[in-house]
């Protein structure tokens, strides 16, 4: 029984090495140099797999794995067996085949496998060769004993078999530690003191409990004596690093490394038994352990190494580790310390219990750190955007609710100036260059929104493209001097990458307790404010109760459908000076609304309200009757003059608008080229297919189109050359900055759109010129036409004067 026994030992070993080293053989025949085939397409190489020879290269693979598993899943039934005959047996009737070269045999065939998977794989191979001789080292060691042993001899102390054995116990740190390494890239230092006390307190227990028995035991000469105590110091060593690994790889759910950890023990409970024999009070239940541990650990030890662990879930967070095994070797500390008091205990014992004890305080005080510091970060990861580091929603209504809150109109009176942001453009930078540039930008934005502020004021993102900036005990000039400051800011180039990219910004201004009393209602009157400057295409916008609210809306909305029957609606007319000549030679029509209750409105007041309630059309079609029916008659009066007119992105939608402005030119006998058109950049951007096709139709009519502010939004010059434009309207910030602090970058863009608009055949005009310096650098840039309240302020028809030249040597007052 025992040769047969030992045989089918081998015959396993030989079964699982061969099948492994005859699957990579074959694997390595048919698919050459790791499976890849080389293949020369248009003169380069490329690697290309063949879907054949993969699959039959898993095929292989999954026959490897079915014939190793196959064997461990013998040695397993074997071991059994063995344990079954263990009990059957008892101690009187050992047999030297079974019990000795049998399990010497099984033994080779686990260290055998172990050592193989080194070979066959990369990933952990430092562990599983380092293992693999550790357990080759053990299985030596009881084959040298076998030998001494033979005829019933007593093998001196040390012997050869101590050497292999001894061997075994460094090659195992060494894999262990491995392991632990692998797995665990950065140990923090919490993690690594419940390491500690785990390890201590273990080592504290086995010191009390085992080390006077082990001295008492470990008698005779000095060789004897280190021999017999190198085994139980390598198992509590062993058993310690194994605990404290156990407390370090808690809420990493590794089988591997539970099989590793579980045959280290094994290891330690087989030389606990072989050492204590004699007290376990029952002979044949320690001939058991001593015979049986060893070859489990062997078996489970080089199972841990072939075991794959599951693949880790990333929608699964890491669950934090325990502390229940560090916790235990504390308390078992504090119990030797008890125990030392009521006897004799070892001072290895009680050293080892107070350093555990001292860990556990310093891991304490660690504990206590960590949590303030981990509420500080998580309370600062609330109420901060993550972007662009300034605050967020919950901040925002932390603040808003505590102004409220504790807001009384008895004291010292306190207000909020409340602005509301929305960037323009941001999702076409999005589209056309994805969204980590878009990340970059608002991580730029932050700064710069932080840099326009008091110490005391606060600047929010909202979400997506949205930000809020509050200025506490701000008022309206504060709140107007801000908003400006943000907007030519924001109007700045960002660098992103390799490009460079503009955007603009549409603000809300409201306050508080003025606009509103509560958190929401603060927010909806910005928002709505916001909303007004976005349609107008003005920088910014104050809320005001008499147009923006819901009541009010609705009362205005009347009045404007009234205004139109009534044509409360009038324009006042903005010379165009040639910058050449220093002639008049065309006006804008600028929309003005005589309201009888609230005075001249803004267009940027009641024309948003307009395009909600789709008036557009109606307002377009009086507004063009006006302008064409006053050119005319300046026509008539021997000043040929054009003018020019905005429309809307309604016009641009409506099928009959070309047929309109055609009708209206024939009505007023007026030729095409008397009227431009003028579209804003943002409208061209955001329908610019429809743009493009009624541009074309107006180009074929002979109308001028004019594309106004651009530079505000993200049109190039290059987009230029599909649309049938003849005019391009410089945006008045760019204007405005070159008298600016940065006024050289700003001249360098204006002299360069200028250039490339010319050699695109463009008209170029300049829009809010405000001084003579400003007029005069134009002129030497050969801009075309200029337009400003230093030239003229938007006037009625009636006071405009046509015929007036601006004086070339001197700076001269407004014309007209």
């Amino acid at each position: 029984m025992g040769i047969s026994l030992g045989i089918a030992f081998v015959v396993v070993s030989v079964i699982a090495i061969v099948a492994s080293s005859q699957a990579k053989a074959k694997h390595g025949r048919s698919t050459g140099s790791g499976g890849l085939i080389e293949v020369r397409v248009h003169g380069q190489d490329r690697d290309s797999r063949d879907g054949p020879e993969r699959r039959y290269r898993a095929w292989w693979l999954w026959q490897r794995e079915r014939a190793l598993w196959a064997a461990y899943a013998l040695m397993a039934l074997l071991l059994v067996g063995y344990l079954a005959s263990l009990i059957v047996r008892g101690p009187d009737r050992s047999s030297e085949w079974l019990d000795s070269w049998s399990v010497d045999a099984f033994e080779l065939v686990a260290a055998t496998l172990c050592i193989t998977r080194g070979f066959t794989r990369r990933s952990g191979r430092a562990v599983a060769l380092t293992l693999g001789l550790g357990l080759f080292m053990w299985a030596f060691g009881d084959i040298a004993l076998t030998v001494e042993s033979l005829g019933g001899a007593t093998p001196s102390t040390p012997s050869l078999a101590d050497v292999f054995y001894l061997g075994f116990y460094p090659l195992t740190y060494v894999a262990v530690v491995i392991f632990m390494r692998g797995e665990v890239r950065r140990l923090a230092t919490p993690s690594w003191l419940d390491g500690a006390v785990a390890s201590v307190g273990t080592a504290a227990v086995c010191a009390a409990f085992l080390f006077e028995r082990v001295l008492h035991l470990a008698g005779g000469t000095a060789a004897a004596t280190a021999t017999n105590l190198a085994y139980p110091v390598g198992d509590v060593l062993l058993l310690s690093l194994v605990v404290g690994g156990s407390t370090v790889m808690s809420g990493r759910r590794k089988a591997p490394w539970l099989l590793l950890a579980a045959g280290c023990a094994i290891n330690a409970v087989g030389d606990t038994a072989s050492l204590f024999g004699s007290s376990f009070g029952a002979s044949q239940l320690g001939f058991i352990f001593n015979a049986i541990a060893w070859p489990t650990s062997m078996l489970v030890l080089s199972m841990s190494v072939w075991l794959r662990p599951r693949p880790p879930n990333p929608q699964t967070l890491r669950k934090p580790a325990l502390f229940v095994i560090p916790g235990l070797s504390a308390a078992c500390a504090l119990v030797v310390l008890f125990v030392g008091n009521l006897h004799a205990t070892s001072r290895l014992a009680l050293g080892l219990a107070t350093a555990a004890l001292l860990l556990v305080g310093i891991r304490l005080i660690l504990s206590v750190r960590g949590m303030r510091s981990l509420s500080q970060e998580r309370h600062h990861q609330s109420v901060t955007d993550e972007l662009t580091g300034l605050g967020n929603r919950r901040y925002l209504f932390t603040v808003l609710d505590a102004f409220f809150a504790d807001y009384d109109v008895t004291a010292a009176p306190r207000s909020i100036a409340f602005l509301f942001l929305d960037l323009n453009h941001f999702k076409e930078i999005n589209d056309t260059f994805g969204h980590p540039v878009g990340d970059k930008l608002l991580k730029q934005l932050g700064p710069r929104l932080s840099g326009c502020l008091r110490e005391a004021d606060l600047a929010i993102r909202l979400g997506g493209d949205e930000f809020v900036v509050v200025l506490v005990d701000g008022d309206a000039s504060y709140a107007t001097a801000v908003a400006r400051r943000l907007a030519d800011r924001l109007a700045e180039p960002f660098v992103l990458d390799t490009v460079r990219v503009h955007i603009s910004a549409s603000i809300g201004i409201a306050l508080a307790p003025t606009d509103a009393t509560d958190s929401a209602s603060l927010l909806w009157c910005a928002d709505v404010a916001m909303y007004r400057a976005k349609l107008a295409g003005a920088p910014f916008a104050i809320y005001q109760p008499d147009l923006d609210k819901s009541g009010n809306r609705l009362l205005l909305l009347d009045e404007l459908r009234a205004a139109i029957d009534e044509r409360q609606l009038v324009l006042h007319y903005q010379p165009q000076l040639d910058l050449r000549t220093g002639g008049i030679v065309a006006v804008e029509g600028l929309l003005r609304w005589a309201h009888p209750r609230l005075g001249i409105v803004s267009p940027l007041e009641f024309l948003p309200l307009a395009e909600e309630a789709g008036l557009m059309g109606p307002i377009t079609t009086l507004v063009l009757t006006d302008a064409l029916a006053q050119c005319a008659a300046w026509r008539k009066a021997g000043t040929p003059m054009s003018v020019s007119v905005n429309i809307s992105p309604a016009n641009l939608l409506d099928p009959r608008f070309t047929d309109l402005v055609r009708d209206l030119l024939e009505s007023h006998q007026l030729p095409a080229e008397a009227l431009v058109l003028e579209i804003t950049e943002t409208t061209v951007i955001s329908y610019f297919d429809q743009s493009r096709a009624v541009i074309q139709e107006l180009w074929d009519q002979g109308i001028v189109v004019s594309i106004d502010d651009f530079g505000a939004g993200f049109t190039s010059l290059a987009h230029l050359s599909s649309l049938a434009v003849k005019e391009l309207k410089l945006d008045r910030i760019f204007i405005a900055a070159l008298t600016g602090d940065d006024s050289g970058r700003a001249l360098d863009l204006v002299r360069a759109t200028i250039n490339l608009g010319h050699a695109l055949g463009l008209r170029i005009v300049a829009e809010g010129i405000e001084d003579y310096a400003t007029l005069e650098l134009l002129t030497d840039l050969s801009c075309d036409l200029g337009q400003g309240n230093f030239i003229s302020q938007p006037k009625p028809a009636h006071r405009v004067t046509l015929t007036a030249k601006l004086a070339d040597s001197q700076p001269a007052a407004h014309v007209g």
